[in-house]
Protein backbone atom coordinates (compact mmCIF):
# COMPACT_ATOMS: atom_id res chain seq x y z
CA UNK A 1 0.00 0.00 0.00
CA UNK A 2 1.18 3.46 -0.85
CA UNK A 3 2.95 5.03 2.07
CA UNK A 4 5.83 7.39 2.40
CA UNK A 5 5.87 6.63 6.10
CA UNK A 6 8.20 9.12 7.75
CA UNK A 7 8.64 7.33 11.04
CA UNK A 8 5.35 6.92 12.79
CA UNK A 9 4.43 10.58 12.90
CA UNK A 10 0.72 10.12 13.43
CA UNK A 11 -1.81 12.82 12.51
CA UNK A 12 -3.06 15.79 10.70
CA UNK A 13 -3.55 16.97 7.31
CA UNK A 14 -2.12 20.30 6.29
CA UNK A 15 0.87 20.50 8.51
CA UNK A 16 3.22 23.33 7.71
CA UNK A 17 2.84 23.11 3.94
CA UNK A 18 2.51 26.85 3.59
CA UNK A 19 -1.04 26.77 2.29
CA UNK A 20 -3.62 29.30 3.32
CA UNK A 21 -7.19 29.98 2.40
CA UNK A 22 -9.66 32.76 2.83
CA UNK A 23 -11.89 31.49 5.62
CA UNK A 24 -15.45 31.04 4.45
CA UNK A 25 -16.40 31.70 8.02
CA UNK A 26 -14.97 31.21 11.47
CA UNK A 27 -14.77 27.59 12.45
CA UNK A 28 -16.20 25.90 15.51
CA UNK A 29 -13.55 25.55 18.14
CA UNK A 30 -13.45 21.80 18.06
CA UNK A 31 -12.47 18.79 15.86
CA UNK A 32 -13.47 16.37 13.08
CA UNK A 33 -12.08 13.98 10.43
CA UNK A 34 -12.40 10.37 9.31
CA UNK A 35 -12.47 8.54 6.07
CA UNK A 36 -15.32 9.91 4.01
CA UNK A 37 -16.98 8.69 0.86
CA UNK A 38 -16.58 10.87 -2.18
CA UNK A 39 -19.51 12.60 -3.90
CA UNK A 40 -20.43 15.86 -2.12
CA UNK A 41 -18.55 15.24 1.14
CA UNK A 42 -16.65 18.21 2.56
CA UNK A 43 -13.92 17.97 5.21
CA UNK A 44 -12.74 20.90 7.35
CA UNK A 45 -9.38 20.72 9.10
CA UNK A 46 -9.22 23.22 11.97
CA UNK A 47 -5.87 23.92 13.64
CA UNK A 48 -6.27 24.24 17.41
CA UNK A 49 -4.00 25.22 20.26
CA UNK A 50 -4.54 23.52 23.62
CA UNK A 51 -3.81 25.25 26.93
CA UNK A 52 -0.56 24.15 28.53
CA UNK A 53 -2.24 22.85 31.69
CA UNK A 54 -5.18 21.05 30.04
CA UNK A 55 -5.31 17.39 31.13
CA UNK A 56 -6.65 14.49 29.08
CA UNK A 57 -9.72 14.43 31.32
CA UNK A 58 -10.33 18.14 30.74
CA UNK A 59 -9.86 17.71 27.02
CA UNK A 60 -12.41 14.88 27.01
CA UNK A 61 -14.82 17.20 28.83
CA UNK A 62 -14.27 19.89 26.17
CA UNK A 63 -15.11 17.33 23.48
CA UNK A 64 -18.29 16.33 25.34
CA UNK A 65 -19.40 19.96 25.73
CA UNK A 66 -18.62 20.68 22.09
CA UNK A 67 -20.72 17.70 21.02
CA UNK A 68 -23.59 19.01 23.14
CA UNK A 69 -23.39 22.33 21.31
CA UNK A 70 -23.37 20.60 17.94
CA UNK A 71 -26.47 18.65 19.02
CA UNK A 72 -28.16 21.83 20.20
CA UNK A 73 -27.41 23.54 16.89
CA UNK A 74 -28.96 20.68 14.96
CA UNK A 75 -26.11 20.79 12.44
CA UNK A 76 -26.10 18.36 9.52
CA UNK A 77 -22.70 16.84 10.32
CA UNK A 78 -21.42 13.38 9.39
CA UNK A 79 -18.83 13.16 12.15
CA UNK A 80 -15.72 14.64 13.69
CA UNK A 81 -12.20 13.52 14.63
CA UNK A 82 -9.25 14.87 16.56
CA UNK A 83 -5.78 14.49 15.06
CA UNK A 84 -2.69 14.62 17.26
CA UNK A 85 0.66 15.19 15.51
CA UNK A 86 3.39 12.71 16.33
CA UNK A 87 6.01 15.13 15.04
CA UNK A 88 7.24 18.49 16.21
CA UNK A 89 5.26 21.48 14.97
CA UNK A 90 4.62 24.97 16.29
CA UNK A 91 1.57 25.41 14.07
CA UNK A 92 -0.99 23.68 16.31
CA UNK A 93 -1.46 21.14 19.10
CA UNK A 94 -4.39 19.24 17.60
CA UNK A 95 -6.43 19.33 14.43
CA UNK A 96 -10.21 19.23 14.71
CA UNK A 97 -11.70 17.50 11.67
CA UNK A 98 -15.30 18.17 10.64
CA UNK A 99 -17.12 15.96 8.14
CA UNK A 100 -20.02 17.46 6.21
CA UNK A 101 -22.39 15.82 3.70
CA UNK A 102 -22.24 18.90 1.43
CA UNK A 103 -20.87 22.41 1.13
CA UNK A 104 -24.37 23.73 1.78
CA UNK A 105 -24.52 21.88 5.12
CA UNK A 106 -21.08 23.22 6.02
CA UNK A 107 -21.93 26.84 5.22
CA UNK A 108 -25.25 26.68 7.06
CA UNK A 109 -23.66 25.21 10.20
CA UNK A 110 -20.77 27.68 10.26
CA UNK A 111 -23.13 30.61 9.79
CA UNK A 112 -25.30 29.49 12.70
CA UNK A 113 -22.27 28.69 14.89
CA UNK A 114 -20.71 32.11 14.32
CA UNK A 115 -23.97 33.94 14.91
CA UNK A 116 -25.20 31.99 17.93
CA UNK A 117 -22.50 29.97 19.67
CA UNK A 118 -18.91 30.96 19.02
CA UNK A 119 -18.73 33.95 21.40
CA UNK A 120 -20.20 32.05 24.33
CA UNK A 121 -18.08 28.99 23.53
CA UNK A 122 -14.83 30.95 23.49
CA UNK A 123 -15.70 32.56 26.81
CA UNK A 124 -16.49 29.14 28.27
CA UNK A 125 -13.16 27.71 27.07
CA UNK A 126 -11.17 30.66 28.42
CA UNK A 127 -8.08 29.70 26.41
CA UNK A 128 -8.21 25.96 27.10
CA UNK A 129 -8.74 25.45 23.36
CA UNK A 130 -8.44 28.06 20.63
CA UNK A 131 -8.22 28.43 16.88
CA UNK A 132 -7.74 31.12 14.25
CA UNK A 133 -10.36 31.30 11.50
CA UNK A 134 -7.54 31.68 8.96
CA UNK A 135 -6.39 28.17 9.83
CA UNK A 136 -9.48 26.31 8.67
CA UNK A 137 -8.68 24.24 5.56
CA UNK A 138 -11.42 22.68 3.48
CA UNK A 139 -11.06 19.64 1.21
CA UNK A 140 -13.29 17.24 -0.68
CA UNK A 141 -12.32 13.57 -1.07
CA UNK A 142 -12.15 12.70 -4.76
CA UNK A 143 -11.05 9.37 -6.23
CA UNK A 144 -10.17 6.68 -3.74
CA UNK A 145 -11.37 3.67 -1.80
CA UNK A 146 -13.45 3.35 1.33
CA UNK A 147 -12.40 1.11 4.19
CA UNK A 148 -13.25 0.00 7.73
CA UNK A 149 -12.00 3.40 8.90
CA UNK A 150 -15.29 4.95 7.77
CA UNK A 151 -17.20 2.80 10.26
CA UNK A 152 -14.91 3.28 13.27
CA UNK A 153 -17.19 4.22 16.18
CA UNK A 154 -16.94 7.23 18.45
CA UNK A 155 -13.92 6.81 20.71
CA UNK A 156 -12.17 4.58 18.18
CA UNK A 157 -8.77 5.37 16.68
CA UNK A 158 -7.14 5.16 13.27
CA UNK A 159 -4.07 6.42 11.39
CA UNK A 160 -4.30 9.03 8.62
CA UNK A 161 -1.17 9.74 6.59
CA UNK A 162 -1.04 12.67 4.17
CA UNK A 163 1.30 13.19 1.22
CA UNK A 164 1.54 16.66 -0.34
CA UNK A 165 3.12 15.92 -3.71
CA UNK A 166 4.68 17.60 -6.75
CA UNK A 167 5.50 15.97 -10.07
CA UNK A 168 9.13 15.49 -10.97
CA UNK A 169 10.35 16.73 -14.33
CA UNK A 170 8.95 14.64 -17.17
CA UNK A 171 5.86 13.50 -15.23
CA UNK A 172 2.34 14.90 -15.25
CA UNK A 173 -1.34 14.05 -14.74
CA UNK A 174 -1.18 11.36 -17.41
CA UNK A 175 1.67 9.70 -15.51
CA UNK A 176 -0.37 9.90 -12.33
CA UNK A 177 -3.44 8.38 -14.02
CA UNK A 178 -1.35 5.40 -15.17
CA UNK A 179 0.10 4.95 -11.67
CA UNK A 180 -3.34 5.31 -10.12
CA UNK A 181 -4.77 2.55 -12.33
CA UNK A 182 -1.89 0.22 -11.50
CA UNK A 183 -2.24 1.00 -7.80
CA UNK A 184 -5.95 0.22 -7.79
CA UNK A 185 -5.23 -3.04 -9.61
CA UNK A 186 -2.78 -3.98 -6.86
CA UNK A 187 -5.47 -3.33 -4.24
CA UNK A 188 -7.90 -5.51 -6.20
CA UNK A 189 -5.35 -8.31 -6.16
CA UNK A 190 -4.88 -8.13 -2.38
CA UNK A 191 -7.94 -6.40 -0.89
CA UNK A 192 -7.93 -5.25 2.73
CA UNK A 193 -10.76 -3.63 4.65
CA UNK A 194 -8.21 -2.09 7.02
CA UNK A 195 -6.84 0.27 4.39
CA UNK A 196 -8.36 2.98 2.21
CA UNK A 197 -7.24 6.17 0.51
CA UNK A 198 -8.56 9.41 -0.97
CA UNK A 199 -7.14 11.98 -3.32
CA UNK A 200 -8.06 15.15 -1.47
CA UNK A 201 -9.22 18.11 -3.53
CA UNK A 202 -8.56 21.50 -1.88
CA UNK A 203 -11.46 23.94 -1.87
CA UNK A 204 -8.98 26.83 -1.75
CA UNK A 205 -5.82 27.88 -3.58
CA UNK A 206 -3.21 25.34 -2.49
CA UNK A 207 0.04 26.65 -3.88
CA UNK A 208 3.12 24.62 -4.75
CA UNK A 209 1.31 21.26 -4.50
CA UNK A 210 0.11 19.19 -7.45
CA UNK A 211 -2.03 16.79 -5.42
CA UNK A 212 -2.75 15.56 -1.88
CA UNK A 213 -2.98 11.83 -1.19
CA UNK A 214 -4.51 10.61 2.07
CA UNK A 215 -3.87 7.05 3.28
CA UNK A 216 -6.16 5.73 6.03
CA UNK A 217 -5.18 2.75 8.17
CA UNK A 218 -7.54 1.15 10.65
CA UNK A 219 -4.72 0.47 13.12
CA UNK A 220 -0.96 0.29 13.53
CA UNK A 221 -0.83 -3.33 12.33
CA UNK A 222 -2.49 -2.32 9.07
CA UNK A 223 -0.02 0.55 8.66
CA UNK A 224 2.94 -1.75 9.24
CA UNK A 225 1.59 -4.34 6.81
CA UNK A 226 1.09 -1.60 4.25
CA UNK A 227 4.68 -0.43 4.65
CA UNK A 228 5.97 -3.98 4.21
CA UNK A 229 3.97 -4.44 1.00
CA UNK A 230 4.98 -1.06 -0.35
CA UNK A 231 8.69 -0.88 0.44
CA UNK A 232 10.81 -2.27 -2.36
CA UNK A 233 7.85 -2.76 -4.69
CA UNK A 234 7.70 -1.78 -8.37
CA UNK A 235 4.91 0.64 -7.51
CA UNK A 236 7.09 2.36 -4.93
CA UNK A 237 9.85 2.77 -7.51
CA UNK A 238 7.34 4.25 -9.97
CA UNK A 239 5.99 6.59 -7.29
CA UNK A 240 9.45 7.77 -6.24
CA UNK A 241 10.39 8.50 -9.84
CA UNK A 242 7.16 10.39 -10.46
CA UNK A 243 6.81 12.66 -7.41
CA UNK A 244 8.45 14.37 -4.47
CA UNK A 245 6.23 14.48 -1.38
CA UNK A 246 6.05 15.83 2.13
CA UNK A 247 4.51 13.22 4.40
CA UNK A 248 2.50 13.92 7.56
CA UNK A 249 1.12 11.03 9.60
CA UNK A 250 -1.25 11.34 12.57
CA UNK A 251 -3.00 9.50 15.37
CA UNK A 252 -6.71 10.11 15.01
CA UNK A 253 -9.60 9.65 17.43
CA UNK A 254 -13.23 9.69 16.37
CA UNK A 255 -15.10 12.15 18.60
CA UNK A 256 -18.47 12.26 16.85
CA UNK A 257 -20.41 9.78 14.73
Amino acid sequence: MKMVFAGFATFALLVGCGQSQEPVSEAPAAPAEASAPANDVIVDYVWNDVGADVTEEQFADIVARWNARIDAGGYDMMGANVLRPQFETDDYDVIWVLLWPSMEARESAWAHWNANQVEEWNAELDGALSYDAENVYTFSPGAGRDSAVSSIPEGGSFIPSFDFCNFNEGYDEASFDAFHAAYDASLDAEPSSDYGYWIMEPQFDLEDTDFVWLDLFANESAAQAGAENWNGSALQAEWNAMVECQNFTFAATAIRR
